[in-house]
């Protein structure tokens, strides 16, 4: 498999996606009211400027209000998550989205863990949730490994000298 670095953000593979074509469980952040207005303050659309010109840019500029310019697709998940969550015939129900490899490295770049709302700690939980799926399931290998070499220390076995024999056989030839 190529190292991350080298393959394009909308051709790495999850750790959900099967890269033999199948998928596995497919990873849902549920953003709370606080989280859905804390992205949405953060984000800012990412424009081209003129056709000449060929330079990116946001609508408003970058600063404290607006940290990140983002694609149309994101600041339309984030939109919807604001409307679901801000409803009063929703009362405090987190919306549920799936977002891409790029918007989740975009959204871990702006939650500083610092940040929160009221008492809520919107960054903390923005990016743990984010963290978890870019990260849980590496951390989860790496602790069945440690584990494993933990039980495997004092095993001696000299792999290319080792015989596997058939019990049946041996047992018909006793």
């Amino acid at each position: 498999m190529p190292e991350f670095h080298d393959v394009p953000l909308d051709e790495t593979p999850f750790a959900y996606e099967d890269t033999q074509g199948g998928e596995k469980d497919i990873p849902i952040i549920s953003l709370t009211r606080n989280e859905a207005l804390f992205l949405d303050d953060s984000f800012t659309l990412m424009i081209e400027r003129e056709v000449e010109d060929q330079r990116i840019t946001a609508m408003r500029p970058i600063q404290m209000t607006a940290a990140l310019a983002v694609p149309m697709e994101l600041m339309e998940k984030i939109g919807k998550a604001v409307v679901f969550t801000t409803n009063p015939d929703n009362g405090d129900k987190e919306y549920e989205l799936v977002f891409d490899l790029s918007e989740l490295l975009m959204i871990r770049e702006i939650a500083s863990s610092y940040i929160k709302i009221g008492e809520e700690p919107v960054g903390f939980n923005l990016k743990r949730k984010v963290c978890a799926i870019l990260y849980g399931e590496e951390v989860e290998q790496e602790k069945r490994d440690k584990i494993a070499s933990i039980l495997l220390k004092d095993i001696d076995i000299d792999l290319l000298n080792t015989k596997v024999t058939d019990e049946r056989k041996r047992n018909s030839e006793s």
